[in-house]
């Protein structure tokens, strides 16, 4: 039997250290793009089981905000992320009683917490007027924060940018609201 030699000792060899591992020319770029792919096509769960689709219809009174003093709304969601909504308010002026009715689209990013947004406009009509709007549209945007529970309280803090139509003499104003109800 042989003895193994001892003057011979094994050797790994090794790059020098100069040089790195370089990764083949296109792999990076095909690791990103199968890694973008499935997080565009992975479905969220909150799409899946959101608040609102178990309580799609919200009622509330909104303090300043779209009716400009105080509204009774009604929004019904038709998927977990959009609704339409509408809402009513009467004041009395020295020429009369003056109805104001917002109709919106709302548009909801998240599920419990949530970006907010919405779109539409107002109505101002009736026997009065308001600061000499009187029969006219506001156009409206609202941008806020809502919150909207499990058990059926929402609170939804907003602000609301007014653009009277040019029919009326025109006017912008940031109007800041909050809208406090439940959803069944």
């Amino acid at each position: 039997m042989a003895t193994p030699n001892s003057n011979v000792s094994p050797t790994i060899p090794r790059a020098p250290s100069n040089t790195h591992a370089m990764p083949r020319p296109g792999a990076t770029r095909t690791v990103f793009l199968l890694a973008l792919a499935s997080i565009l096509l992975t479905p969220l769960p909150v799409a899946a089981a959101g608040v609102r689709e178990s309580r799609p219809n919200l009622v509330g009174g909104e303090l300043l905000g779209r009716g400009f003093v105080l509204t009774l709304n009604y929004e019904r969601f038709l998927t977990n992320h959009f609704g339409l909504g509408g809402g009513i308010m009467a004041i009395g002026t020295s020429d009369g009683v003056v109805g104001i009715m917002p109709l919106y689209a709302s548009f909801l990013t998240g599920n419990t917490h949530s970006l907010y947004l919405s779109a539409g406009g107002a109505f101002l009509g009736g026997g009065g007027s308001v600061q000499d709007y009187e029969s006219t549209w506001v156009m409206q945007g609202s941008v806020g924060y809502q919150f909207q529970s499990e058990g059926g309280f929402f609170a939804r803090p907003l602000f609301t940018f007014n653009q009277a139509t040019a029919g009326s003499g025109g006017g912008f104003l940031i109007w800041p609201g909050i809208t406090i109800g439940g959803s069944f």
